[in-house]
């Protein structure tokens, strides 16, 4: 199947490199996006708007020739979920890692992300550590511009009828289930799919990079599923 991975705002598609090796061995057919703006760290984001990532994905999906899955990270989950508000008939299956699929009337940008960009101590350990990691950071943007200032804008209730994987990372499906039980941002759209997994995968920032097999795997995993899968709030650990 296509798989359309889609970075965290600040990130390429390079950052996908490792995940993107395993799905081409596992037999489906990775389409990395760079956003507009984030090819490189001196690019110039002026006037980049949320709609103009949305639109990116969306032209990726019509290019492909059949059904695709869509695979998001931290913020740019919302924008995969976007995506899928525009073509939901088109994708077999949403991933959302690291992040949620935000509801129409919120911003993208969330405490999820908010301190992604920034140099914290165990960031340092970590950049010293592992050199994929390091040059992924010098290629970063710090500026998220308008492209997560934007109000996300959703309209078809199709979407809910999407299977969607939820991957906590730096918090806990525990914690998306009370977020979701209390009808708050980023988590109010949960309760509305339909068929959804949440899965607890403890990681950093960068997922697709600290544990690619995993990451990877799950897609893998997922994509190979049969009939419907647990309902929203349903735990399954990879």
């Amino acid at each position: 199947m296509d798989v359309i991975l889609v970075p965290g705002l600040w990130l390429d598609g390079s950052s996908w490199q490792d995940v993107a090796t395993r799905l081409t061995n596992a037999g489906h057919v990775p389409h990395p996006l760079s956003l507009r703006g984030l090819t490189a760290r001196t690019a110039d984001r002026s006037g980049v708007l949320l709609a103009d990532h949305v639109a990116l994905i969306s032209r990726t999906i019509d290019q492909m020739g059949g059904p695709v899955a869509l695979v998001g990270h931290a913020e740019a989950c919302g924008l995969v979920h976007a995506a899928v508000n525009r073509s939901p008939d088109r994708v077999a299956r949403a991933f959302h890692i690291g992040g949620l699929p935000s509801a129409d009337g919120t911003f993208v940008f969330t405490g999820f992300a908010a301190d992604a960009h920034r140099d914290t101590p165990d960031l340092a350990r970590r950049r010293a550590q592992d050199a994929a990691l390091d040059a992924l950071r010098e290629r970063q943007r710090t500026r998220h511009g308008e492209g997560v200032d934007s109000l996300q804008r959703l309209d078809d209730d199709r979407r809910f009828d999407v299977p969607a994987t939820i991957v906590a990372t730096e918090y806990t499906t525990d914690d998306v289930r009370r977020w979701a039980a209390e009808d708050v941002d980023p988590a109010r759209e949960v309760n509305r799919l339909r068929e959804a997994v949440l899965v607890d995968m403890p990681a950093g920032h960068w997922p697709q990079i600290e544990c690619a097999d995993a990451v990877a795997s799950l897609i893998v995993d997922h994509l190979a599923t049969r009939g419907r899968p647990p309902v929203a709030g349903a735990a399954r650990h990879a």
